[in-house]
């Protein structure tokens, strides 16, 4: 039995996050941005007469945060919009068998904020969790 550190320091090859998220077959929302990482699924809902934003995050990203909840940015051209989330408790799953995570996060806002994401343009969008944004690309 032959012990070899050169089998031990072989860099193995790494499946790429995107690979991964291609394969998963999601239909319970609309793709609406990505990064290198994640995808995010994003869908305007109505619960009682009040808009919310559902959102969820399908990729390597992954959190529990208790109490205190994130934040969601709206970047357009020339202004920003932030929702807060609707929720303080925010907890991302593993998705069996994958190394990917699915994070569901609820985000209130009224009328006025709905129409502007509908019509403007958005850049970017950004998650505040604790002390880590997460930035994203509409596509």
């Amino acid at each position: 039995m032959a012990f070899s550190f050169s089998n031990i320091l072989k860099s193995k090859s790494k499946v790429q996050p995107t690979e991964e998220i291609q394969k998963i077959k999601f239909d319970g929302g609309t793709k609406y941005a990505e990064n290198k990482t994640d995808d995010v699924y994003l869908d305007f809902e109505e619960l009682g007469g009040f808009p919310f934003i559902k959102t969820i995050i399908i990729g390597l990203f992954s959190t529990k945060i208790k109490r205190i909840g994130c934040t969601l940015t709206f970047i357009f051209e020339d202004d920003t919009l932030t929702l807060n989330s609707d929720n303080t408790d925010v907890e991302s799953n593993q998705i069996k068998n994958t190394p990917l995570y699915f994070t569901e996060i609820d985000f209130e806002l009224n009328d006025d904020e709905a129409e502007k994401i509908r019509t403007q343009k958005v850049v970017e969008i950004q998650y505040n969790f604790k002390n880590k944004i997460l930035s994203f690309n509409p596509l």
